[in-house]
């Protein structure tokens, strides 16, 4: 809107008064002109706001980003989208003083309820949770003082009071603005009101409080206490106050050198280090009882608060945050101690320590089950940091459940048991191999065992534990199996514990010594001389093979061996590098004579072995009563005979996946047998590359292989066997059905579950046509996608069942159908350079190298200046890379 100044006067106006012309038409323009740039403005904001929302939801932890947003939001005048922001940041970081002060300042211009004040006061307290600031207790204090309820003003004025009212830095401060809020309610009184004396006697309270304890600056109040106390005391009250105040200034004189030092520290590690000589000094004048009147107790309690604010990116901070928890659970009330709990787990929420405390504290409290549950659930939703903090959480809650299970409560036991069985698959799904050594499962099987009475249960727990990485080779579980085997109710017998001694002695590496002991004092107490002298000899042979194995590791360590043979085969090893220089360089495939290096014979694939053999390190069952070593070692000679008799053994050896991690091996060789007679089966359970379990079974022909292929996908308990050859060379994998397209064959998708079987399609598809085959779409596990392949023996077949069927309403379910036009398949050799490749080995395995590359080798090029001459792109070479390095 433009304004005219006119110097033609009014008549009726002064001398000195100006006339003003509003000129409308250009006011409109610049209005215009106005709001398009708002519009502008808001438009580019709601970018950045989308932008920003995109970016915390890729990165929770990005403080700056959730900052900008709120930032972006406030601009945008959304209230409650900002609040709302504001709140998320909350529940995921802990937020900096000048943010709290931000969001308590806006929200206290805009309470004006009783809801809304005391929204005012949670944030207050939400906030000191986070961080120790003088600034928000200053904000607490002043807007405190705002409050017309003197009852709810006294009542927030002591919750800062407990919170900085002893630290002797900036308590006094604290103090000086609640007796000027008590003096001032005095001097709004009467002298015959009722409530006078009392009043003087609150005013007469702050000024002792101040004088007691061992703060800066507290000597100035000492004259106004000494003329209130005199008249409402006499003279001998007064020396009682000089005293204590005098201690109080002899208990500052020690401690105030710390708070000069802190003043100028800006190293965290050195503030940390400081501050807990601090906190040491201050725990030695606790003990004194000559200062038994200056709060040691509350001292601590700030100085603590303190130091875990300052110092919380320091490497101790837990610690600090510990000892801190620890004295409050010593010397505090249930409602500071719940305060203090809340603090820590705020300050360091990715670790168990104080979760743990806290559902300890819960259940001290005789707190309902469900609100302990709710405790272990938030910890468990903050993420811990470790695999250790993780255990040690779910470890604690298992532990908690136990304690509230009435083992004679079936229900309880069922929760107790599913409890564990959540802990154990949770900790293996969010940390893989690190959860295979869990303390989870040997919890669960001590209970099956002594408290619920069901051994069978317990040693099924400690088969699958023996699954997973090198359980089976460490020694505390079998030594806890024996021990809980021994003492179970009814009692296991002596042929039992003996085959477990026997298999335990077998499979242990780590440390066999102990399960020597074990098994030799069990021969001792009930065994007789043959068994006796059994163990004896199993016992010596593995303890010689164990130490053997731990010299050789000694000595390769600490270079021993090699040094004691350098002097004898110096010259050998450079009379062979020299020969090698002189042959150069042969091709891949080919040995040398007289190479050392052995290669692994076509007789000697791993699927010679024969049911029932045990190979070592694989996690295949076996029975325990075909355990001589002896018998499961074969001779190149016996080998060489049977290759002879039955061809050899890679034509003769068919591969099998996609097997239950769980698979019935009996079921298995009732199966394979269907397609030849089986010379050996080997199962290896639980391949995670796999995504299952897998065999290697090997025929007397290869015949049997060929018709066991023809069967490829035929199920074995509802689920698909993936059945092919065996072969020991590496081979890029083949699409197994065609790619091009089929007129005689028919895609459909959309099906229903119930019909997605070969019966039920055969019983729709052969109306229009005579079958060659139907073949139905199936996940790993067996059960159906929804989706079929109907193959025709003619493309007329084919092209009558796609009018006849398009559309077709099967069990409420529109089918789609179409001829068979697979998409074109990427050449896998042909993968651009940076791109991570996929996993052609099947199951769950993926790179982790892809997040380490460039992401403009990530993308494809739209340069031609590689290309030929005629303009054709061909992919980079490593010659190309090195010259783009040495930027030729």
């Amino acid at each position: 809107m433009a304004i005219v100044e006119d110097e033609v006067r009014n008549g009726s106006e002064g001398e000195d008064e100006i006339e003003v012309v509003v000129e409308e038409e250009d006011g409109d323009q610049d209005s215009d002109d106005s709001d398009d740039d708002d519009d502008d403005d808001v438009e580019d904001a709601m970018e950045k706001v989308n932008e920003l929302e995109r970016r915390i939801e890729e990165d929770h932890y990005n403080y700056d980003d959730h900052i900008s947003l709120i930032q972006a939001l406030w601009r945008l005048s959304d209230l409650d989208r900002w609040r709302a922001a504001f709140d998320r940041l909350q529940n995921t970081l802990v937020l900096r003083p000048e943010h709290w002060l931000l969001r308590i300042q806006t929200e206290e211009s805009l309470a004006h309820t009783s809801e809304a004040q005391a929204e005012i006061v949670n944030l207050f307290k939400l906030a000191t949770l986070d961080c120790y600031s003088i600034s928000i207790l200053s904000e607490w204090y002043s807007w405190s003082l705002s409050i017309n309820d003197v009852t709810e003003v006294r009542g927030q004025l002591e919750e800062v009071l407990r919170r900085a009212g002893a630290d002797p830095l900036s308590g006094k401060a604290f103090w000086d603005a609640r007796y000027e809020m008590e003096k001032a309610q005095l001097e709004a009184m009467s002298e015959d009101d009722s409530e006078y004396e009392t009043q003087k006697k609150r005013v007469l309270w702050c000024l002792e409080e101040t004088l007691s304890r061992p703060l800066i600056r507290g000597e100035e109040v000492w004259q106004p206490m000494e003329e209130l106390a005199l008249q409402l005391y006499d003279q001998e009250y007064v020396d009682k106050i000089k005293k204590i105040h005098e201690v109080a200034v002899e208990y500052l004189q020690k401690i105030t050198g710390f708070e000069d030092k802190l003043l100028v520290i800006e190293d965290v590690e050195e503030k940390h280090k400081m501050y807990q000589e601090y906190i040491d000094t201050v725990k030695d004048l606790a003990q004194n009882e000559k200062y038994s009147e200056c709060d040691s107790n509350g001292i601590l309690k700030v100085l603590y608060d303190r130091a875990t604010t300052e110092c919380l990116t320091s490497s101790q901070s837990h610690d600090l945050l510990l000892a801190y928890a620890r004295h409050v659970q010593r010397t505090s009330s249930r409602e500071t101690i719940h305060r203090v709990l809340d603090s820590c787990t705020r300050r360091c929420p990715r670790r168990s320590t104080f979760w743990v405390l806290k559902m300890q504290q819960a259940e001290h409290e005789n707190k309902e089950f469900d609100e302990v549950k709710t405790i272990f659930e938030t910890a468990l939703s903050k993420g811990m940091d470790s695999y250790k903090q993780a255990e040690s959480l779910w470890l604690s809650y298992c532990e908690y459940t136990r304690r509230k299970t009435t083992f004679d409560n079936e229900p309880e036991v069922e929760r107790l048991r599913s409890t564990f069985r959540l802990a154990w698959d949770s900790l293996a799904e969010a940390w893989g191999e690190e959860a295979n050594d869990c303390e989870v499962p040997l919890f669960w099987a001590r209970l099956e065992y002594k408290r619920m009475k069901d051994p069978k249960q317990g040693k099924e727990i400690f088969e699958e534990i023996f699954k997973y990485g090198e359980n089976k080779t460490l020694s505390k579980y079998w030594e806890a199996l024996i021990h809980l085997e021994k003492c179970r109710e009814p009692p296991a017998n002596e042929r039992r514990l003996r085959e477990l001694h026997r298999r335990a002695l077998r499979s242990v590496t780590d440390y066999p010594p102990t399960l020597v002991r074990l098994w030799t004092d069990f021969e001792r107490d009930t065994g007789e001389l043959q068994t006796m002298l059994e163990c004896s000899e199993l016992c010596q042979a593995k303890v010689k093979e164990w130490r053997d194995n731990y010299q050789a590791m000694k000595e390769k360590m600490t270079g021993q061996k090699q040094k004691g043979k350098q002097s004898q085969n110096k010259k050998g090893k450079i009379d062979k590098r020299k020969q090698a220089n002189a042959q150069g360089k042969r091709k891949s495939g080919e040995t040398p004579e007289g190479s050392d290096v052995k290669r692994k014979r076509e007789g000697d694939m791993e699927v010679e072995e024969s049911e029932g053999d045990k190979v070592r390190g694989s996690g295949t069952k076996r029975r325990h009563d075909d355990d001589d070593e002896g018998d499961n070692k074969r001779q190149r000679k016996e080998s060489t005979s049977e290759t002879k008799r039955f061809g050899s053994r890679e034509a003769c050896t068919l591969f099998v996946s996609n097997l239950d991690f769980k698979v019935d091996e009996k079921s298995l060789r009732e199966k394979l047998s269907e397609f030849g007679k089986i010379v050996s089966m080997r199962v290896k359970a639980g391949v995670k590359a796999f995504g299952g379990s897998i065999c290697y079974c090997q025929y007397e022909t290869p015949e049997s292989v060929d018709e066991a292929v023809k069967h490829d996908r035929v199920p074995l308990n509802g689920r698909p066997m993936f059945l092919s050859r065996y072969t020991a060379t590496k081979s890029t994998p083949t699409f197994k059905y065609p790619t091009a397209v089929e007129r005689n064959k028919l895609f459909v998708k959309n099906l229903p579950f119930s019909h997605c079987t070969k019966e039920a399609l055969t019983e729709i598809f052969d109306k229009h046509g005579a079958l060659k085959d139907v073949r139905v779409v199936t996940f790993k596990d067996g059960k159906p996608k929804g989706l079929a392949y109907i193959e025709y023996e003619d493309e007329a077949s084919a092209n009558t069942a796609l009018e006849k069927t398009t559309g077709l309403l099967v069990a409420d379910r529109k089918i789609d159908v179409a001829i068979s036009a697979p998409p074109p398949k990427k050449d896998a050799g042909q993968a651009s350079l940076g791109l991570p490749k996929r996993d052609t080995g099947g199951g769950m395995r993926r790179t982790q190298l892809s997040s380490f590359i460039p992401s403009v080798l990530q993308k494809a090029s739209t340069s031609n200046s590689n290309g030929s001459a005629n303009g054709d792109k061909r992919p980079l070479s490593n010659h190309d890379f090195r010259n783009l390095l040495l930027k030729k």
